[in-house]
């Protein structure tokens, strides 16, 4: 029996999914590694959410495709069970009629066969979203398919949705774009980073922008320095082939955190448009210099308190030397952040699961209160939590009751849960806004391009990483980073 509350969250959850949807034509969207365990665990759950609007039931009809031969009826018990497991029902309309399957071994001509078939039969105008949840390995080959095929353009809007890692070098990327471009303009490529659609990473911009208390002061002249932290207190379970290859830094710092920080450092976009943003976006990328092995700390985790040690997981070579964790430091050499020091750390079988970013504002310019150093005024800290309990806690310094002023910290906090319902699911909201045509949360070619120059000369380094526990905070010789500024991780 379900009560009040749940009641009520559950009308508010449906009303989300009505906004998203509200505005959407219809689509055929076709699912390439259709039978993988992203379209199984997200994807798929995720249109299931969007089609529960009653608003979108009769606009989205999906094509799995992927290499297993199988039936419709076949494929659809599969994603029942998926629902299912995901608390969905597995039952619905949507599962019976509108979900089908074809197996790509027939060929990209048969294909663009099927996709005619379905959408005459179901009244569809021709608007297409090719979204490839497939190995990268397999990218140059399925896009050139598209476009032999004819599938790359159509009789309506034609989208391709690229998961990442889009290249694992400049190099790579660059050529990856260029396949892209042959058969398709930057306005129908969605290239997908799912953090950039986290509710609290998309509040970033709300804070700054939209409380001039934080903003008048969010420079190198309000704040001292800032960290930028992911950790994670698992390991990389059954990733170990696709780890090996690419590390933390690829697979972490390169897209996810580096966006974060974009978003954390742009100047105010002088409006809320996908160019205006990601104009804004790209210009704080161009201005952090490349990095240098020295900028770096590298570790990966051994066996400790009952876990295995990276090099004893499934997969893994036993000489190894891929980081499962890194710290850097960065610059952003433009007028607003000139001196102020950024750090990233990002790491695999610590002690917690926990990202955020952390504001440091520098103190008082005079030791009013005490020229003690065991007693002096600690500055300002602004901890935004990207996850999980997300929100954001503000240290200030108050007085102790009693005689003199001794200062003591305090702290005003917020948490998300405690004002709203739950919040939507990064995919919910990527599939929407693709299928509404809005590329503000998708990444740009000059965006990956630049993250890729950062970071492109620390990325083969071939000395063997340092050593930390499994469960601890990571490698201690990650606290030289800030350190060798006069600083510490907080």
């Amino acid at each position: 029996m379900t009560t009040v509350g749940q009641d009520r969250e559950e009308s508010t959850r449906l009303a989300q999914v009505e906004a998203l949807t509200a505005d959407v034509e219809p689509h055929l969207v076709i699912i390439f590694g259709g039978s993988g365990d992203l379209a199984h665990r997200k994807l798929l759950p995720a249109l299931y959410e969007l089609l529960s609007a009653r608003n979108f039931i009769d606009k989205i009809e999906v094509l799995a495709v992927a290499t297993t031969e199988m039936t419709d009826e076949q494929y659809r018990a599969s994603i029942a069970g998926s629902l299912r497991e995901e608390g969905m029902s597995g039952s619905g309309p949507w599962c019976k009629e509108f979900l089908h399957y074809q197996a790509i071994g027939d060929g990209f001509e048969v294909l663009a066969e099927r996709i005619r078939s379905i959408e005459t039969a179901s009244g569809l105008t021709g608007n297409r979203v090719f979204y490839l949840a497939i190995p990268p390995h397999v990218f140059d080959d399925t896009i050139q398919g598209l476009g032999d095929s004819g599938l790359s353009s159509g009789p309506g809007e034609t989208k391709v949705v690229i998961e990442k890692p889009f290249g694992d070098d400049l190099a790579s990327a660059n050529r990856l774009n260029q396949v892209l471009f042959e058969w398709f303009d930057e306005d129908q490529i969605y290239r997908i980073d799912h953090y950039l659609a986290k509710e609290t990473v998309q509040n970033l911009m709300a804070l700054r922008f939209g409380n001039p208390i934080f903003e008048t002061s969010w420079n190198r002249m309000g704040i001292e320095s800032v960290q930028i932290t992911f950790e994670e207190d698992i390991g990389i379970g059954s990733r170990g082939k696709y780890f090996d290859g690419a590390g933390m830094i690829r697979d972490v710092i390169q897209n996810h955190l580096l966006q974060v920080l974009t978003i954390v450092a742009m100047d105010s976009p002088v409006r809320l448009d996908e160019a205006s943003i990601r104009d804004e976006k790209v210009k704080v990328l161009r201005a952090i210099s490349e990095l240098k092995p020295n900028d770096v700390v590298r570790g990966q985790y051994r066996a400790a308190d009952g876990e295995v040690g990276y090099l004893e997981e499934s997969n893994i070579p036993p000489d190894s030397v891929t980081e499962t964790y890194a710290a850097l430091r960065l610059e952003i050499d433009n007028w607003r952040w000139q001196g102020v020091p950024f750090y990233i750390r990002a790491g695999k079988r610590l002690e917690e699961r926990l990202t955020k970013v952390t504001i440091v504002f520098h103190g008082p310019p005079v030791a009013l209160f005490s020229d003690d150093v065991e007693h002096r005024t600690e500055p300002n800290i602004l901890h935004i939590i990207l996850q999980p309990n997300e929100g954001f806690d503000l240290r200030f310094q108050m007085k102790a009751p009693g005689e003199g002023y001794d200062l003591v910290t305090g702290s005003l906090g917020y948490r998300y849960k405690d004002s709203f319902a739950e919040l939507p699911p990064a995919y919910e909201t990527l599939l929407a806004d693709v299928l509404l045509g809005d590329q503000t949360l998708f990444v740009r070619y000059d965006e990956v391009e630049e993250a890729w120059r950062i970071v492109d000369a620390i990325l083969d380094l071939t000395e063997k990483p340092h050593a930390y526990d499994a469960g601890s905070s990571g490698p201690s010789e990650a606290d030289q980073i800030p350190a060798k500024d006069g600083y510490h991780w907080v």
